[in-house]
């Protein structure tokens, strides 16, 4: 009874710390940028934890100084931008943010779409802070070394990573685009299902590619694939770090990866105003439509997901499903 009082005491000052910390990443793209830098290396150990806060806020100053230069040149930024290049994956696991396990009609994105979507938004944006490729998993994508070449001859892109679920080790030619672009591989933490991570983490040291491993230890529980979630749309929306992902998928930029599988999946409308897309847009109209979409206080995906919240129920990692 104590500590359901307690819970709720508090709960008012818990979505205010929520909300005004992703108002600011979202507001300030560079401090997202520093965010995105730094805060996998946290880890379950104060000496991590506090060297983590020491470099957020030696990077603090440089971002708030580059986000009033943007505004008053009226540069347009992004803080990231998340590609998913494949729905091929090597896990089948529960619960899964992108619902691999779920969707119909597994890809790949092909090479000449993305490099098409790439090169439009590029031409419609000033820059991109952090440049994300994702999946399913990344390292499935037959051509990945080339669009990660692709990214890294722009000066409108930031830093380049890559998220792996650890499972695979990518060949010879992606292991060469990763080492002579700099990208960051980020490894994702699923003790029970990474047989050979450490085989690919030595590969990747020797190979002079930098990585981490991250710390993470449980999910959360979004809800059911396109089970409605109806009630608090714009509460949720406003304290979700879904916001923060805008991903990329069949060339159309969205705010959160839910709401672009779910829609491509035929599970919500095509809500045209819920996405920008770069296949068509010019310059002038993906500024127009981005400005315009960062406006939005839901999307019609908030009603079919709790979010990710600090009320979202958090489950154990990469509980794997029997293959169908």
């Amino acid at each position: 009874m104590a500590k359901a009082f307690l819970k709720k005491a508090i709960d008012p000052f818990a979505y205010l710390f929520w909300k005004t910390q992703i108002s600011v990443l979202r507001a300030c793209p560079p401090m997202c940028g520093v965010v995105s830098k730094y805060s996998l290396g946290a880890a379950n150990s104060p000496k991590v934890w506090m060297k983590t806060l020491l470099q957020l806020t030696a990077g603090m100053p440089r971002a708030v100084f580059e986000h009033a230069r943007n505004q008053r040149k009226g540069r347009v930024v992004l803080a990231r931008v998340t590609f998913l290049v494949t729905t091929h994956c090597t896990l089948n696991c529960d619960k899964c943010l992108s619902y691999i396990p779920d969707i119909k009609h597994y890809q790949n994105m092909p090479l000449n779409k993305m490099a098409q979507a790439l090169r439009n938004l590029l031409a419609g944006v000033d820059f991109i802070y952090a440049f994300i490729f994702s999946g399913g998993e990344a390292f499935l994508h037959p051509d990945l070394d080339q669009i990660i070449r692709l990214c890294a001859d722009s000066n409108k892109i930031g830093d380049i990573s890559i998220q792996s679920n650890g499972t695979m080790i990518p060949g010879e030619k992606v292991l060469t685009a990763l080492r002579e672009t700099k990208t960051l591989v980020k490894i994702s933490n699923y003790p029970n299902v990474q047989p050979h991570v450490e085989e690919l983490k030595r590969v990747l040291a020797d190979n002079g590619i930098r990585y981490t491993h991250d710390s993470g230890t449980f999910w959360n529980d979004s809800g059911a694939f396109g089970q409605r979630q109806e009630g608090s749309e714009e509460r949720r929306f406003g304290i979700c770090v879904q916001q923060l992902c805008m991903p990329c998928f069949n060339g159309k930029l969205h705010r959160c990866a839910t709401a672009a599988i779910l829609m491509e999946e035929g599970r919500i409308p095509d809500c045209r105003d819920e996405y920008v897309d770069l296949r068509t847009a010019g310059p002038a109209e993906i500024r127009a439509q981005w400005g315009a979409l960062m406006k939005k206080r839901s999307l019609t995906a908030c009603s079919y997901c709790q979010g990710m919240t600090y009320k979202t129920p958090r489950i154990p990692v990469a509980v794997q499903r029997a293959r169908k």
